[in-house]
């Protein structure tokens, strides 16, 4: 009797266990439908009595819940589109500016960047990261700071360098809200870096210059006074005191040409060719010239120019040939064929060479000029005076057809949430709630699964901030390893030896993937395998990836305990996540950093909303146990 109690209670106990994990495993399920995937539904065989018909109610609830959120969906989709219009007129504005363009927060995080600005700070800038990483913190920190106590006071313009060398002229404005407080900064940004050098270059000329100058005409001076003191010196003196007067101005006068040669290179440094209408060009041309326009060209007909140094050098003529009587310009194949009339008698060619070949200090040679534009220039003889002919390239502008004028879209660069969520997170990481932080989601590709013989071929990874998915923040680099790919691993990954065989060593790659991920935290599937490679190459980077590491094999545990299928293809499987370029760094990343998105509702769901409640319930799931 004894030893059938003893088989009948744990008969009782095992079923009951089998329904507790059952009843676990139907409640995680539901939770996963109200909270990231509607289309996820229950698995009703095989089901024991009574649970595959509370599994049938629980789909069919199931299915009118996704319909009702199908009939919300459209109106917030159309809400969607409607600020999708506004995001992309915003980003073509900020694309198509010249400048470069960037919101920080009060405490300087990037909230908002353009392409402009990313290529001008010489270094990767990213959301969320601090400014102060690309321009010096000494100079714009006490300016932010003031505009944070005064935030009525007006734009301020200062000239800072980066820390890739560059000068920028920045210009900083506070941004208010409703109620006149700084809700951020914003820095138009514009380099100057060559008009810095020209300027130093220009007062290193008048100073060399100057000295010159000073030294020759005391040495003038000398002699000529000598001269004036003692006029009844001998006749050897006296020709040597001018020998000397003679040699000191020919040195002057040849100081002063090479000066002027180098001046004419440093305004030349300045100059930009843009493109402009032909039409304003020569108005400006004649508004200059003070003489009649022949014809107006037509509205197409563009030219590609450095205006003010060519209407300058045009004018310059005036000096040597008088004032012009007209001009007129036609299209000539590649090129505008510009011609201005003189009505004064020719000089001779040599005389006329050397007028196009003449500069001053404040005007450069006209034929530098043309030589720059790439155009060519001469004179010839009418029967009332003097034709100067100039050839100027034409601007070939884009004629758009039907498939271009579709832009396609561009990547994000904002995230206004960064923006006026201002509060400062706090010192210890670990405290910082989950939508807080910034991650950089990654994956490696491997030329095997051992990380003490194998070695990494690829590295993928893409940045969340504040639960935005930054996909035109990505990383995406191969590797050429120390050791051949076998072909196993060609057939899961698909990278080739010649696929490497020009890319860059593995410490150059992972030194340029750890400032890729500056002090977001780490996020992996299977991360310790991904993280033992990293470690690996270590040393030979020189860099620590001392970084919080979340790693969404152990985050699906935690979140779904009653499922045994933990791959990646089961977690996006389970939350509707799509899988994309399966076993490829970026790809894998990509669906990695989807899948985290979705799992963090499910984890604030269990309250884990922290990085150190998350990171510590973690560790204690049964696949905490793996190690590499």
């Amino acid at each position: 009797m004894g030893l059938v109690l003893l088989v009948v209670v744990g008969a009782v106990w095992r079923r009951l266990r089998e329904t507790s994990r059952l009843a676990r495993r139907l409640a995680s399920d539901v939770q996963t439908i109200t909270t990231v995937n509607t289309a996820h539904r229950l698995k009703t065989e095989p089901l024991p009595d009574g649970f595959d018909a509370l599994a049938h109610a629980v789909n069919a609830l199931a299915n009118r819940y996704d319909r009702l959120l199908s009939t919300q969906h459209l109106a917030i989709e159309h809400a969607r589109r409607q600020f999708a219009d506004e995001h992309a007129r915003l980003v073509a504005l900020l694309h198509n500016l010249a400048e470069g363009v960037l919101i920080c927060t009060p405490d300087g995080r990037i909230a908002l960047y353009n392409q402009h600005a990313e290529t001008l700070l010489g270094q990767r800038i990213a959301l969320g990261r601090s400014l102060f990483d690309s321009l010096d913190r000494s100079t714009l920190a006490p300016i932010l700071e003031a505009m944070r106590n005064a935030p009525a006071s007006h734009a301020r313009t200062l000239v800072v360098r980066t820390h890739a060398g560059r000068f920028v002229r920045v210009r900083i404005a506070p941004a208010l809200d409703a109620d006149e407080h700084v809700r951020g900064f914003v820095l138009a940004l514009e380099d100057i870096t060559h008009q810095v050098e020209a300027s130093s270059r220009r007062d290193q000329l008048v100073q060399t210059l100057s000295e010159a100058v000073r030294r020759r005409i005391a040495a003038i001076r000398a002699a000529i006074e000598t001269l004036r003191e003692f006029p009844a010196v001998d006749a050897s003196l006296r020709e040597e005191l001018e020998a000397v007067i003679a040699e000191e101005a020919t040195r002057l006068s040849a100081e002063l040409d090479e000066t002027l040669r180098e001046y004419a290179d440093v305004l030349r440094a300045r100059w930009r060719l843009d493109d402009i209408p032909l039409s304003d060009f020569l108005n400006v041309l004649a508004q200059r010239l003070n003489a009649p326009l022949d014809e107006t060209p037509p509205p197409a007909v563009w030219v590609r120019t450095e205006t003010h140094a060519l209407v300058q050098a045009l004018a310059a003529l005036q000096a040597h040939l008088g004032r012009p009587r007209h001009l007129a310009a036609t299209s000539d194949g590649d090129f505008v064929r510009l011609v201005i009339h003189f009505p004064t008698t020719p000089p001779e060619t040599g005389r006329l060479r050397r007028i196009f070949q003449t500069s001053s200090p404040t005007t450069p040679a006209l034929a530098d000029v043309i030589a720059y534009h790439g155009g060519e220039i001469w004179a010839q003889r009418t029967t009332d005076g003097l034709d100067v002919v100039v050839l100027l390239p034409r601007a070939t502008l884009p004629t758009p057809t039907p498939t271009e004028a579709r832009v396609a879209p561009r990547p994000e660069y904002y995230d206004f949430d960064v923006l006026f969520r201002t509060a400062t997170p706090p010192p210890d990481v670990n405290a910082a709630p989950l939508r807080t932080l910034a991650y950089t989601v990654f994956d490696t590709e491997t030329t095997g699964l051992d990380p003490l013989g194998d070695e990494i071929v690829a590295i993928g990874a893409v940045r969340i901030v504040n639960m935005h998915l930054l996909e035109n923040e990505t990383f995406d680099e191969l590797v050429r390893p120390r050791r051949p790919i076998p072909p196993s691993a060609t057939r899961v990954h698909g990278i080739r030896p010649e696929d490497v065989a020009d890319a860059p060593p593995v410490e150059a790659v992972v030194r340029r993937f750890h400032a890729f991920v500056g002090d977001d935290v780490l996020v992996a599937h299977n991360a310790a395998f991904d993280m033992r490679f990293l470690r690996t190459a270590e040393q030979a980077a020189d860099v620590r990836f001392n970084h919080p590491v979340l790693d969404t094999l152990l985050l699906s545990a935690l979140v779904h305990p009653e499922h045994d299928d933990h791959s990646l293809e089961a977690i996006a499987a389970r939350l509707g996540v799509p899988v994309v370029r399966r076993h490829t760094a970026l790809g894998d990343a990509l669906t990695t950093a989807h899948i985290f998105l979705k799992l963090i509702p499910l984890l604030e769901a269990q309250g884990l909303r922290t990085l150190g409640e998350v990171r510590a319930a973690a560790e204690q799931t049964y696949l905490a146990r793996i190690r590499y």
